[in-house]
């Protein structure tokens, strides 16, 4: 668990972004089925990371 404040926020808003970039990789054009299913799960560990940066309770 990270104690300081401000490295979650950076941590969490790196992470969001990079989940948006999986995100936005998987809806492209062209993107074979497994290459989609890849970057989706990609997005979707990026999104719980973030959930594990912050206690909860």
């Amino acid at each position: 668990m990270i104690e300081s404040i401000p490295i979650r926020w950076v941590l969490a808003l790196l992470l969001a972004g990079t989940a948006l970039w999986f995100l936005s990789r998987s809806a492209r054009p062209g993107s074979g089925g497994g290459e989609r299913i890849s970057h989706l799960a990609h997005a979707l560990m990026a999104a719980t990371m973030i959930a594990m940066i912050w206690p909860m309770g």
